[in-house]
């Protein structure tokens, strides 16, 4: 199992569950699990809330960025005073990247400096919000041709494109637009060399077993054919759509049931547990 996930997707689709999901499952084998979600508490804290061997945080930049200051500037005593000063939260708004590097670098200390974790997962959010804190630090990297910040964006864009310890998951749910967001953000994370993850398909109708059709053309009765035909066609309408975006990205979609439930990440880890592990 890798030892960094990132889960994204379309808004809507089940970010937080999958990525409980994979967090529920890691600390289930044992492995000492933090998840994170980037900006306030949400869904994934909800989900995860009450799991005792879950560490749950939440990364927002400004936070991050004051973090960053004590632990890396050394500033020492002059952190608070920075970070309680009335220009402080513009400054950090206004840096163009500045709070989305913040976040992806305290990941990292997560993960690769404090010896606390063996497995962290992040859930980004939408994917939009997520390629822009995924993307930075190459594009610091590549920005400043030294110094303390190109070599802290340096390290973190190496850890983003190392396919043994990072995932970065997408999720969908099987309609158009999600699976073309879907796509384009794949199609994103490849062009910038990341470790790109699964592709889960989540609430996938449940396939209709053999022989669905002949069976339903024997019913005579159209209030009960009906509703068969319109389910039977909503699954090959997805099963079509699903099939499509595989090609087109040469990949297996990891197909997903919807769940009906008070907890529906429990339920789905062993299915996510296959892909992940």
């Amino acid at each position: 199992m890798h030892g960094l996930h990132f889960v994204t997707g379309k808004g809507g689709v089940g970010t937080s569950t999958i990525a409980a999901a994979i967090a529920i499952t890691a600390a289930a084998r044992g492995a000492r699990t933090l998840a994170i979600e980037l900006g306030q508490p949400g869904g994934l804290s909800r989900m995860l809330r009450g799991h005792a061997a879950i560490t749950i945080d939440c990364y927002e930049g400004a936070a991050a960025l004051a973090e960053y200051l004590a632990r890396k500037v050394r500033l020492g005593r002059l952190v608070r005073a920075v970070t309680q000063h009335p220009l402080y939260d513009a400054f950090v708004g206004a840096a163009p990247g500045l709070r989305e590097l913040m976040a992806i670098g305290k990941i990292r200390d997560a993960f690769v400096l404090q010896d606390r974790w063996d497995v962290v997962v992040v859930d980004a959010g939408a994917s939009g919000h997520a390629l822009e804190h995924l993307r930075m630090p190459a594009a610091a990297e590549d920005a400043f041709d030294g110094g303390r910040v190109h070599r802290e964006a340096a390290v973190n864009a190496a850890l983003l494109r190392d396919r043994a310890r990072v995932a970065i998951h997408v999720v969908a749910t099987p309609e158009e637009m999600p699976l073309r967001e879907a796509a384009q953000t794949i199609g994103a994370l490849r062009a910038l060399d990341l470790a790109t993850g699964a592709l889960f398909a989540n609430q996938c109708a449940v396939p209709p077993p053999p022989g669905v059709d002949d069976a339903i053309a024997r019913i005579s009765d159209p209030l009960v054919a009906a509703p068969l035909r319109a389910a039977r066609s909503w699954a090959w309408i997805q099963e079509e759509g699903l099939a499509a975006v595989e090609r087109e990205l040469g990949v297996i979609a990891v197909r997903l049931p919807k769940i009906r439930g008070a907890d529906p990440a429990r339920a789905l880890a062993p299915i996510v547990a296959e892909a992940v592990c």
